[in-house]
């Protein structure tokens, strides 16, 4: 991207939904360091939304889980983003799928294919999202904040996560969509994330999203480093911003997976909202791959305490930008 355009480009951003803040981590409820921050955004990984997990046999269904999740999330007044699995073992056995190598061991689903049958994803599908709406019936009892955000599926152009066909994946994603909107009118439909800008994932995305756009209400990438943490200094936001433009999707653009690698995280998280970041979600201090040092995860960690909420940015120079905060008032962070 031309640096001088950066230095000088002012965005402003629209203030989330439901939540001011404009962070959040990945979270499990197993580990103590990594069950997210008071006031910030969480998203489960892989969480608890696992049909395999709610649906151990046909028509049991079992919310324990998920409700402890989402208990824990309104004692800390955190706001949930539910990562949709549509896999249960018990129904991909029902037509022979062949099993894949589970990303997340023995806890989530051996298998990762499409379902054999919509019709019982429906089923599913339609439970869960009633149980979490917030309509008064069949709620979780004691649910005080329901679930709005809804991710469906997890980087789907990568085999460790979905062992099907980019026409499947559309499918999939496009019917959830449609049934999760017919049943939860404020339901807002977080894109599959992205799993990066590298050439084998612009070349999936920009043949599935003009399938999919009429279907989601944000867009989302993901920035994971490789074991010798190169990173991007945008969390690859320009190169997605700019994807989504040549395909006319105006979508807000949210990272849900960050992790900065050798690069330096305020300067990263800037870059990422300059250019067009409205939420960015950190793998956590405990996330496999490459750990942020205690140094940094200090300087991130102070940086989100100054800012967040903010209406607005602009870089006033290399090394300066300035934050409108929420009453009008500026903050200016050097990095």
């Amino acid at each position: 991207m031309n640096k001088l355009l950066i230095l000088f480009l002012t965005i402003v951003f629209f203030t989330p939904a439901l939540s001011e803040s404009r962070f959040g981590e990945l979270t499990e409820m197993f580990d103590e360091k990594m069950r997210g921050k008071d006031n910030q955004w969480v998203r489960p990984h892989p969480g608890p939304f696992v049909w395999n997990k709610i649906e151990k046999k046909q028509g049991e269904f079992s919310w324990e889980e998920v409700d402890e999740y989402v208990n824990y999330a309104q004692q800390h007044n955190q706001k949930i983003i539910a990562t949709i699995w549509p896999y249960a073992n018990w129904e991909q056995k029902s037509c022979k799928r062949k099993k894949a190598r589970s990303p997340f061991g023995k806890h989530f689903a051996k298998y990762l294919s499409k379902p054999c049958s919509m019709d019982d994803y429906k089923v599913f599908l339609l439970n869960l999202v009633d149980r979490y709406d917030g309509d008064g019936n069949n709620d979780m009892p004691g649910l005080s904040v329901p679930i709005i955000y809804w991710e469906i599926m997890n980087e789907p152009e990568f085999k460790m996560f979905f062992n099907g066909k980019e026409d499947d994946f559309v499918e999939i994603f496009n019917t959830s969509s449609k049934l999760i909107k017919e049943k939860q009118n404020d339901a807002i439909i977080v894109m599959a994330g992205a799993a990066g800008m590298f050439p084998e994932n612009k070349k999936f995305w920009k043949s599935a999203l003009p399938k999919i756009k009429d279907n989601f209400d944000i867009a989302n990438i993901h920035h994971i480093t490789p074991p010798d943490g190169k990173c991007d200094k945008e969390f690859w936001v320009d190169e997605f911003s700019s994807l989504l433009k040549s395909l006319s999707i105006a979508k807000p653009i949210w990272v849900t997976e960050a992790m900065t690698g050798r690069c330096k995280p305020v300067s990263t998280y800037i870059n990422a909202f300059v250019n067009g970041a409205e939420v960015i979600i950190d793998v956590g201090v405990n996330a496999p791959g490459m750990k942020m040092s205690k140094k940094n995860r200090k300087k991130l960690n102070n940086f989100i305490s100054e800012v967040d909420g903010f209406k607005s940015v602009e870089l006033i120079s290399k090394t300066k930008a300035e934050f409108t905060m929420s009453d009008g008032s500026k903050k200016t962070i050097e990095f």
